[in-house]
């Protein structure tokens, strides 16, 4: 018989305190949006969280019109998929029409503009217009309206590509936008937005402002380890980019409340290498936090024992 995880329940506004992809409903409603694939719709979702990074830094182009930057390893890796999967999935969500790619030469990564999933049928008649529109002085209005909608989609999909092509037109480099920001200071504002955002970052600016500096610290010292360290030493162990990365990501509010607990009740006050300690706390966190729960409900046992006969077991076990 398949052994069953034993997971924990919610209880009262825990569910809050998590950060969640959303996947739009009408991507499994809308007749012309539902024949997307499962993991087209996961996709989609997830670049619609980015816009979120992308808004706040105002990564707009010369129309006002906000872009993303998310490669395909990001695609891999966030999702564990091969490089052939995300290509094709990246691309069954192109040609449906809910994202434009902008290429801006070799070596820089794409700009993806993820389209609106809320369209009407004269937002659909603006767009089959718009990629006619360079055929359109070869063409007799006759011929377009006759022509059957495979055609218009192929052409659809060429005027696209033209119209992408940076060969012919002045490349808006998403560093320009940034100044003098570096790509390392980039990854390092996605991954502080990734964290705040796992640990209810807005609960320490709302309610527990008072912890609010500590919890920058705890940020600022995560954020360096994962840009600046191939391995760590915890307990004398060495740990990899990859098992630390994969355990400081998955940190969320009840780890971040644990840790500061503990240095309220528990830090010493010489403490040498902040760094390394809040590391170690930190990476230790769900361990911990699952070996108190082990001893609560030891205690509780013990609480609930029935005490009423151990006088008759003493008695006979002395007696033998």
């Amino acid at each position: 018989m398949k052994e069953i995880v034993k997971f924990e329940y919610y209880y009262g506004n825990e569910a809050e305190q998590y950060s969640f992809f959303r996947i739009p409903k009408t991507l499994f409603t809308d007749l012309n949006l539902k024949k997307l694939s499962v993991e087209a719709k996961i996709l989609y979702g997830i670049l619609l969280d980015r816009m979120s990074l992308s808004i706040k830094n105002k990564w707009l182009d010369e129309e006002n019109k906000v872009y993303i930057i998310y490669t395909i390893e990001e695609i891999m890796e966030v999702l564990n998929w091969g490089r052939n999967k995300s290509v094709k999935v990246m691309k069954e969500i192109e040609e449906i029409g809910l994202l434009e790619k902008k290429r801006l030469g070799l070596g820089k990564p794409n700009l993806l503009y993820v389209k609106n999933f809320i369209y009407t049928e004269n937002n659909k008649t603006t767009e089959v217009s718009k990629a006619n529109l360079k055929k359109f002085k070869k063409q007799t209005s006759g011929s377009l309206e006759n022509k059957p909608q495979e055609v218009s989609k192929e052409d659809s999909n060429n005027t696209e590509t033209n119209n992408t092509d940076f060969n012919n037109t002045t490349p808006i480099s998403p560093l320009e936008k940034l100044g003098e920001k570096s790509k390392k200071t980039l990854e390092e504002e996605e991954l502080k937005e990734t964290i705040k955002k796992n640990i209810s970052y807005e609960t320490f600016e709302k309610v527990r402002i008072v912890e609010k500096k500590q919890v920058d610290v705890m940020i600022n010292v995560l954020v360096k380890a994962l840009t600046s360290f191939t391995n760590i030493k915890i307990g004398g162990r060495h740990i990899s980019n990859e098992n630390f990365k994969e355990k400081f990501l998955s940190l969320n509010y009840k780890h971040i409340d644990y840790v500061l607990k503990y240095l309220r009740e528990n830090a010493p006050k010489d403490i040498r290498n902040i760094n390394a300690y809040l590391l170690t706390l930190l990476y230790n966190a769900d361990e911990s936090i699952r070996n108190i729960e082990v001893i609560k409900r030891e205690d509780q046992k013990r609480e609930n024992y029935d005490y009423s006969n151990d006088e008759d077991i003493w008695r006979e076990f002395l007696n033998t």
